[in-house]
């Protein structure tokens, strides 16, 4: 049972936009790092001059937030509903109306990656972090694939980003924590969990690794205490280890 868990990334919801179309070709992750200062975010409600210059006729802006929040807030819903392809068709209509919007953007790679296509997945999450440069979820679920897909420096790079981004974004503590644990750092493994809890008390798996890594320090009192935690917010993983390694031990009493 000793062994580091590193649970699904578990994206924030974020709120409604309006949302102009591109075709999404980019099928293959990237090989550099996502530049998320290349360029400023845009405000998906403004449109340059020229944007609006060149809308097709009988095209109204107004209109056509409407529309794509109206797309937004339905795709949100089927996707809540794993309705995912339909989901999709609603968040892409939506991105129709402005190619630049991070947050459809994100939610296009949410469901790719919910539907098991990594590379799609991937390819948005960078589009929607190059957009905005605050949007540490985004960049935590590049990590995520990264870390998938067996390359865990890239992962730790991107973890370390979406920290320096979000400094108090839990989850993005939690899955360093856990890299950094199953990388044999058991020390700074330690100070990212113990930051992971104190910013979402209710993730039973932070309280899992960070007895493990109390574990690996030879600290099974603590260990224990936090296994019992877990057990008792119902992660069986945990029950598991309190079992085999804290019966006789007084933190489990």
């Amino acid at each position: 049972m000793k062994k580091f868990v590193l649970i699904l990334l578990m994206m924030a919801g974020l709120a409604a936009c309006t949302v102009n179309g591109k075709k999404k070709e980019e099928t293959q992750p990237k090989n550099d790092t996502v530049s998320l200062k290349e360029k400023k975010p845009k405000n998906p409600y403004v449109r340059t001059k020229e944007e609006l210059a060149n809308l097709p006729n009988g095209r109204n802006e107004k209109i056509d937030a409407n529309t794509a929040r109206m797309a937004y807030n339905k795709g949100i819903d089927l996707y809540k509903q794993a309705k995912y392809e339909d989901a999709l068709a609603q968040f892409k209509t939506a991105l129709e109306n402005n190619p630049d919007n991070s947050m459809v953007l994100h939610y296009i790679g949410r469901t790719y990656y919910d539907m098991g296509q990594k590379k799609l997945a991937l390819s948005y999450y960078e589009d929607a972090a190059r957009n905005n440069i605050d949007d540490s979820v985004s960049v935590l679920g590049i990590g995520q694939i990264y870390f998938e897909m067996g390359n865990k420096d890239k992962a730790m790079e991107y973890y370390n980003m979406s920290i320096e981004i979000g400094p108090n974004f839990g989850l993005a503590y939690y899955n360093r924590g856990t890299l950094l644990g199953m990388q044999k750092q058991y020390e700074k493994a330690l100070d990212d969990l113990n930051k992971a809890i104190q910013l979402d008390s209710t993730n039973s798996n932070a309280y899992l690794n960070r007895g493990l890594a109390h574990y690996y320090l030879k600290n099974l009192d603590l260990a224990c205490r936090d296994w019992q935690k877990a057990a008792d917010m119902g992660l069986k993983q945990a029950k598991d280890a309190v079992d085999m390694y804290c019966k006789k031990n007084p933190a489990n009493r």
